[in-house]
């Protein structure tokens, strides 16, 4: 084990990995096992068998177990943190809501961190509209990471995405932290995104506060500090900045002014979540 400190996430005692099995999990659970054996936390690993209450009983008890595939995925996670020296345990839930499963099991567990996979092939309409992913970002009580199947964080260049609001400057918190504690990581980019070229100003004052912010926190010499204003769509160019960055993983606020309701609906978190094919994202509480 390589110890706390020489990981993005720090200090943390135990994760959620909520997993369904499904190709797309694989880059969450691999990145789950990975944070588990580095900083040295517990996994517990959530299946949710979602049912509903409709069903005859005669269906459901055809429907008891689950299948074989999955079982044998769910103990391949289990084995990878074991036979390292790790702690892991498999919970399987029933439960009609898949994402209210998941928020009880983080809260009842008292995790540090949520871990999920990208379901990529449900579509951004549907993603928009408050997906399973979407909602535990929404309610759960401590920061979230969603990981594209075929991601892995190496931990070298992360980007932050800021308007300056209260959220995101949780966010850009969280990203100066990773930079004192993690000696993988060399450059902190700092994006922030103007709709209009009129807006630019204001976003030129945000990254001005950053890097102040930065000088505050006295980040090691490894530790490149680089902010970016840029005009367009946010959701967009945020994704675009961070691929042609080589950032593996983005840093955003929880929901910032938009208010629960919209994030389910398509803030510009959830909008990158649904774009990021490249990296990953976290959403910082």
């Amino acid at each position: 084990m390589l110890g706390t400190n020489t990981h993005l996430m720090g200090e943390i005692e135990s994760l959620l990995l909520a997993v369904d099995a499904s190709e797309e999990s694989k880059g969450a659970a691999q990145e789950a096992v990975t944070i588990a054996l580095e900083c040295e936390a517990k996994v517990y690993i959530l299946y949710v068998r979602e049912y509903y209450p409709e069903v005859p009983e005669a269906l459901l008890s055809a429907l008891e177990g689950i299948p074989e595939e999955h079982r044998k995925f769910l103990e391949k996670v289990k084995s990878m943190v074991e036979k390292e020296g790790g702690q892991a345990e498999i919970i399987i839930r029933d439960h009609p809501e898949a994402w209210r499963a998941i928020i009880e099991e983080a809260e009842k567990l008292n995790v540090d961190l949520i871990i999920m996979g990208k379901r990529g092939h449900t579509g951004l309409k549907k993603l928009f509209m408050g997906s399973i992913t979407e909602k535990v970002i929404g309610y759960a009580p401590c920061k979230v990471m969603v990981v594209p199947k075929d991601v892995v964080i190496h931990g070298e260049v992360v980007l932050v995405a800021t308007d300056g609001s209260y959220y995101a400057k949780k966010a850009e918190k969280e990203a100066l932290s990773m930079g004192k504690r993690c000696s993988t990581l060399k450059k902190i980019i700092a994006l922030s995104v103007a709709r209009r070229e009129s807006d630019l100003p204001k976003a030129a004052k945000v990254l001005e506060a950053f890097k102040a912010l930065a000088q505050e926190e006295t980040l090691p010499p490894r530790v490149k500090i680089e902010t970016m204003e840029v005009v367009g769509d946010p959701p967009h160019m945020i994704v675009r900045v961070a691929e042609d960055e080589g950032a593996d993983l983005i840093l955003m606020g929880e929901y910032g002014r938009t208010g629960l309701q919209k994030f389910i609906m398509g803030s510009t978190t959830a909008k990158v979540i649904g774009l990021s094919q490249k990296s990953a994202v976290l959403v910082v509480k």
